[in-house]
């Protein structure tokens, strides 16, 4: 029997949802099935059938992206991509990631991203590693704010549990997005979703609780301790959001100043984050772990790359399996379009991919034989051309 590839319907909902538990081994309470479905807009699901039964599936959300430059675009983030093990080796998952990308096409988003759950699978249908994930540790006991850098009492408060913290911040969320390349809007069901899930105990950890500061928040969970009378609570965060140095400064010197904590241990800091700085002994942070993040396929080449900005004025001439790619840009803006000259870098689809937020360079790539350059000037140039003062950071997970 064929296997068909097709968008579902609603009735298969819990189908799925008992497909993608099985494939990457949790499992799904009738509550937590209804929580999430309308986080999912079925019409950009395909799922592959053999018979009745699902033996593959794929899908996409609608966002938009921060680029270069600070402008946005729309982007398909892909999501819930599983096969059966009883049918591997047998090109399905292209298949199926090939008919959500035809439709993330059909909807104008120049740009599809994931996050892998592992880190080889999906460089050979056109994705490239365009963040990285921090993990860190603090010890929270050897560390504290400069006291040059320390914020007045009362800047940061606690959320209280009947507050509507999805409401309270959105605005700050909505901001913040905008300033770092790489992360993405989230929609109003989005934010409710998120704050209804931290509300919960997750494991052995607390609820979710949120710090406030008028230009940025932070969320953490507490797993707790006691050491026999020795507490080292780990205090997990989650998220830290902050627009203003004002704010990540007082935000991380609330945190710092938790009581009953050891460590603070996090997956949301980026490569760049200044806290080392700001921290009377650097070395209490420390990096534990450095892996890829985000991973993305740009879907239009001209729209996509014509829509950031590039840090010094340049034209650069990019092959792309056999297509060339003049990409004329400066900080003030720039625009691609096919052209037969001479190209200044060969790479592939992947490699051209990581290029898009800024974060990796030219001459890595190189170096990592997936790019070729016409001359040492060439790269040179390429390297200041694409690449951002910030590095590219995504905290949210999808």
């Amino acid at each position: 029997m064929s296997i068909e590839i097709r968008r579902p319907h609603d009735d298969e909902w819990e189908a799925m949802c008992y497909f993608d538990g099985r494939s990457f081994g949790n499992s799904y309470t009738p509550e937590g099935m209804a929580e999430r479905r309308p986080l999912h807009d079925f019409s950009r699901w395909r799922v592959a059938f053999d018979g009745d039964a699902i033996v593959g599936q794929a899908s996409s959300y609608s966002f938009d992206v921060t680029l270069p430059g600070g402008t946005t675009v729309p982007m398909g983030g892909v999501t819930w991509v599983s096969t059966a093990s009883t049918h591997r080796r047998q090109g399905l998952m292209r298949r199926v990631i090939g008919a959500v990308h035809e439709d993330i096409d059909e909807r104008g988003e120049p740009v599809a991203t994931l996050g892998a759950s592992e880190g080889g699978i999906y460089e050979h249908v056109g994705y490239g590693i365009a963040t990285r994930m921090r993990v860190t540790t603090i010890d929270r006991r050897l560390a504290r704010i400069r006291p040059e850098f320390r914020q007045p009492p009362g800047t940061v408060r606690l959320v209280a549990g009947d507050e509507d913290i999805a409401a309270i911040i959105a605005p700050i969320w909505n901001l913040y997005r905008r300033t770092r390349v790489g992360e993405v809007s989230r929609s109003e069901t989005w934010q409710d979703f998120m704050a209804d899930q931290h509300s919960r105990r997750e494991g052995t950890s607390s609820v979710g609780y949120y710090l406030l500061h008028a230009d940025g928040y932070a969320l953490y969970r507490i797993q707790q301790r006691w050491n026999d009378g020795q507490p080292a609570h780990v205090v997990h965060l989650e998220e830290l959001v902050a627009v203003t140095a004002d704010a990540h400064a007082a935000l991380w010197q609330t945190l710092l100043d938790t009581d009953l904590a050891g460590e603070i241990k996090s997956r949301c800091i980026a490569v760049d984050d200044p806290l080392p700085y700001l921290l009377d002994n650097q070395r209490a942070l420390r990096t534990t772990d450095l892996s890829d993040g985000v991973w993305a396929n740009v879907r239009d080449v001209g729209v996509a790359f014509g829509a950031r900005t590039y840090r010094s004025v340049d034209r650069i001439v990019v092959e792309v399996d056999g297509t060339r790619w003049a990409i004329d840009g400066g900080p003030e803006g720039g625009s691609c379009k096919t052209v037969r000259s001479r190209p200044d870098l060969v790479t592939s689809h992947p490699g051209l991919s990581s290029l898009l937020y800024g974060g990796v360079q030219p001459s890595e790539l190189v170096a990592g034989r997936r790019m070729t350059a016409r001359n040492a000037d060439a790269l040179a140039r390429a390297d200041i051309f694409f690449t951002t003062s910030l590095a590219p950071h995504c905290q949210t997970h999808y």
